[in-house]
């Protein structure tokens, strides 16, 4: 039987660890991936009436006599002045009911590897720690650095039977199931949708100013189909820059990502069957397709034209406030359907007058990615490991706690309207966090007035046409390559961006590119993940 470490055992374990592998995972998205229940899940609370808080299930163990303070750490744009008054709101509701107090961490995406990723390495209290399929799961799971919520033989038991029984009884099984790691739920997963296709999102304000209806938008196939509106959008708005990118593919042939941990700009598989059906399983050196060449060159273009802005290829660049601000004709941008995307970016940017609808990039296709979507994992050192899980099962339970946390402090930062929908009053904290993906149970979130009185469960049966990815449920371990991986990481952060974005000539600066990548272990990647799959599938059947 496993035990548990202390903290200070663990951190002259902690001594012996390369922490190269922190910087192994993805890069940081322009926004969120997702993950839901499949579509016979709970039905969504009447969107006309605002949720009822339900009661938080009883511990089956006496509390404490002391107060767990949990240490949550969120990703997001950034910390907040308002965050100690959402805590504070968020305490002395909670503290009846697990004895327990929660402080938020609001970690920036740019800085979650340097300081969460680092930080769990080196033992930092943390009791609840975002993370996702393609944020670090595989790397933090294989570290041991997270603990097994649902192991009777783990250092806590099953934590998932005794303290989470309203995410068991709220989750789809299927989410339970398809997150798991040889058997072990090591994060609860978000209750939210499946299929997310990318895409991209248009300034309608712009978009209305040079003639671009939304049948002008459906008949958007390409990036070629694209330029005549680009062009008219920068005669029209000559000191702005009318496609607004870090890199992001809206129109990608590919998944999100494959393999965990590798990048899916480096490594991938095809996205959809062919037309009978036929899924093409090769795995493939992203870079070194003609397909990527084409669309580097474009983007190229479309800088020297500057239609791009010149500083997209720069790691500092935010795409975040130039679209706040509505300075952009279109952005390439993970989508959920019905609009539900834009809304959402309105609704956090504080900017009233920002209207944004939606062009589809790729079709419906469910995978890995996204099924582990948003995570809530607990940190292997934490000493509060039950609190935590409960803490984690009122975010799947109970309105009250899931709403101050999306929107802050009721009557400061929001308010309900008659309709049961949120006024948002004050945005700083709601614009802080990720969002309402990273929540909980969607289905018991209230929505704001400027959003679909709907969209919890448009959300959900958005996926019930889509399809399963051939490779869903792959789990990438990178331990056999952590070597390349670091090296190859250290080639793509210095190029990736500037060529994805215009930034460079592709036909200068693409060659050397995959040389150096070459020459780092890219090859190696690629066959350690060719071997995983095949024994992956093997396994599967």
């Amino acid at each position: 039987m496993s035990t548990k470490l202390s903290r200070r055992q663990f951190m002259k374990v902690a001594g012996l660890t390369t922490l190269g592998g922190a910087l192994a995972a993805c890069n940081k998205p322009t926004a969120e991936p997702t993950q839901a229940p499949a579509a016979d899940a709970t039905k969504a609370p009447e969107a006309t009436k605002a949720p009822e808080a339900t009661k938080a299930p009883e511990p089956t163990a006496a509390p404490p006599a002391e107060t767990a303070i949990l240490d949550y750490y969120i990703v997001g744009a950034g910390d907040t002045d308002q965050r100690p008054l959402v805590e504070a709101a968020i305490n002395e509701y909670i503290q009846p009911l697990i004895n327990a107090n929660v402080v938020f961490h609001v970690i920036g995406w740019g800085d979650w590897a340097s300081k969460s990723v680092t930080g769990i390495q080196a033992g930092e209290k943390m009791d609840i720690f975002f993370t996702a399929d393609w944020y670090f799961y595989m790397q933090l799971t294989t570290e041991g650095l997270f603990t097994p919520l649902n192991d009777n033989d783990g250092p806590n038991g099953n934590l998932l039977e005794k303290y989470g029984q309203g995410i068991l009884k709220s989750l789809n099984p299927a989410f339970i199931t398809g997150t798991q790691i040889d058997g072990v739920n090591y994060a609860v997963p978000t209750n939210k949708e499946l299929t997310v296709p990318e895409g991209f999102l248009y300034n309608v304000t712009l978009a209305e100013e040079i003639g671009f209806t939304e049948a002008e938008a459906a008949k958007i196939k390409s990036y070629r189909d694209m330029e005549p509106w680009l062009e008219k959008a920068k005669a029209k708005r000559p000191d702005e820059y009318p496609y607004l990118t870090d890199g992001r593919d809206g129109f990608s042939p590919w998944p999100q990502d494959l393999a965990s941990g590798v990048d899916g700009n480096l490594i991938n598989m095809k996205l959809a069957p062919d037309a009978n059906g036929a899924w093409d399983e090769t795995i493939l050196s992203v870079m070194e397709q003609d397909v990527t060449k084409e669309r580097l060159m474009i983007m190229r273009e479309w800088y020297e034209k500057e239609w791009i802005h010149p500083d997209s290829g720069l790691s500092t660049f935010e795409v975040n406030q130039y679209y706040n601000a509505g300075k952009f004709f279109i952005c390439p941008m993970p989508l959920k359907g019905n609009n539900i995307k834009a809304q959402e970016i309105m609704n956090a940017s504080g900017n009233a007058d920002l209207v944004l609808k939606e062009i589809y990039g790729q079709p419906k296709v469910n995978i890995t990615t996204h099924a582990g979507g948003s995570m809530l994992a607990i940190p292997a050192m934490s000493e509060y490991p039950v609190q935590a899980m409960q803490y984690i099962n009122l975010l799947h339970t109970d309105p009250k706690v899931i709403n101050m946390q999306l929107f802050g402090v009721e009557g400061t930062h929001w308010e309900y309207e008659a309709d049961g929908r949120v006024n948002l009053i004050n945005s700083a904290w709601y614009g802080a966090h990720a969002g309402a993906w990273t929540v909980g149970n969607t289905m018991l979130q209230a929505v704001t007035n400027k959003e679909d009185p709907d969209k919890n469960r448009m959300l959900i049966e958005y996926s019930n046409d889509s399809i399963n990815h051939v490779a869903l449920g792959f789990r990438f371990r990178t331990g056999p390559i952590d070597p390349e991986l670091t090296a190859v990481n250290a080639v793509r952060d210095g190029m990736q961006r500037a060529l994805l974005t215009g930034y460079v000539d592709p036909e200068v600066e693409l060659p050397k590119y995959i040389a150096d990548l070459k020459a780092a272990g890219l090859d190696t990647i690629k066959a350690e993940v060719e071997k995983q799959y095949a024994e992956w599938k093997a396994k599967k059947g």
